[in-house]
């Protein structure tokens, strides 16, 4: 990543005048030169959706976050915004950090499909590893998410051939996107290709059955779980009342999260709600998903596992306990069944979330790197 000590250049034009104007609120930084890193200052998941949603507002243009990747700079995004022909890319593959020619490695997100929260990882895996997230179908809040790890998984492996047509694969997932990472790597191996590293981070191997589908939430319920969530990944407190929600019909309780909110300054008022419906519906379809492979392919497996313990802000214990997967009660987590050989396992500062963030997300990415590069050599 460049170094924030940027020579400062003032904006020129109109769009970079109005961009940094965005920029200076979002980040709370007096001085915005064209050349600053979003992701530099300070920009995180959290700030990068509320960019696009005064973006959205200002420009009537509705981008992923992850266009911030390939355009993390005033003038980047400003001729990105000029262009009269626009690449809006939602496709599942996200170049994190684009550059390198080594072998890439490829990771998929978890519950609610978006990959931004990976920009920290990219800072410390090294400016000559490829790193592409792999975001879900359904976030611009149009295009349906789809309900079955099987499909995700084949989508994604069209996308990554777009990329890099033969293996060996080096391929990743967290939380959720451990299911999706190994079905990717099944599907690639029945093709006949290698797969060279499957990472998991932080999630137990699957389980036959589903025990969220077992719970009979109706959709309020739903949209105060995802809210608490949501408010936990952005380590902001988050409530909505079950009773409120209650009484109205889904769009309605849409509007309801959404000026939610808007009242904690997560928005600015009218851009934003087609994201938050992208989120809410890939976040539900991914909670509902029950995937266990039929056919095994034993892969090379290496499990990250996160000290800390899930916080309860998200879920009541009783809750907790009675999804609790029995894999849990296994040392390896039960990957053992789909690993070649024994389950590689590294414990990691932090939880489920907080370890791929700062600080944690450093000890993290050096052992990440450690397993990246003994897989490079392997498939040479």
């Amino acid at each position: 990543s460049s170094n924030v000590s940027t020579e400062y250049v003032a904006p020129e034009t109109e769009t970079q005048k109005a961009l940094a104007e965005i920029w200076r609120e979002v980040l709370g930084i007096e001085q915005i030169g064209i050349h600053d890193n979003f992701f530099d200052l300070g920009g995180n998941s959290l700030l990068a959706v509320r960019l696009m949603a005064h973006i959205q507002k200002q420009f009537q243009i509705n981008l992923p976050l992850a266009t911030l990747f390939e355009n993390p700079t005033v003038e980047k995004l400003a001729y990105f915004i000029d262009s009269p022909i626009k690449h809006i890319s939602w496709s599942p593959l996200v170049p994190i950090q684009a550059n390198g020619n080594k072998r890439p490695f490829f990771l998929a997100p978890g519950g609610g499909g978006n990959v931004v929260y990976y920009s920290y990882l990219a800072r410390y895996l090294g400016s000559d590893q490829p790193f592409y997230g792999l975001q879900a179908v359904g976030l611009d809040g149009e295009s349906e998410p789809y309900t079955r790890v099987e499909d995700i998984a084949a989508y994604n492996i069209q996308e990554i051939q777009s990329v890099q047509p033969q293996g060996p694969y080096l391929l990743g997932g967290h939380s959720f996107g451990g299911k999706v990472a190994l079905e990717m790597a099944l599907q690639l191996q029945k093709q006949g290709q290698e797969v060279a590293l499957l990472a998991i981070l932080d999630t137990t191997a699957p389980e036959p059955g589903n025990k969220m589908t077992s719970l009979g939430w109706n959709d309020a319920m739903w949209m105060v779980y995802i809210c608490k969530f949501l408010g936990y990944l952005f380590g902001k407190e988050l409530e909505l009342s079950y009773e409120a929600l209650e009484q109205l019909t889904p769009d309605d309780q849409l509007n309801y999260f959404y000026k939610r909110l808007q009242q904690i300054n997560f928005y600015p008022p009218g851009a934003g709600i087609k994201q938050l419906r992208g989120f809410v519906r890939v976040m539900k379809a991914n909670c509902l998903c029950s995937y266990f492979p039929e056919e095994v392919y034993p892969t090379p497996i290496t499990l990250f596992r996160a000290i800390n313990p899930h916080p309860e802000k998200v879920m009541k214990k009783e809750l907790i306990e009675y999804l609790r997967p029995q894999n849990m009660s296994l040392p390896d987590w039960g990957w053992n069944q789909f690993s070649t050989g024994s389950v590689e396992i590294y414990e990691v500062p932090g939880d489920h979330i907080s370890m791929v963030a700062e600080p944690h997300v450093q000890v993290f990415a050096q052992k990440l790197m450690a397993c990246i590069e003994k897989a490079q050599v392997k498939g040479k």
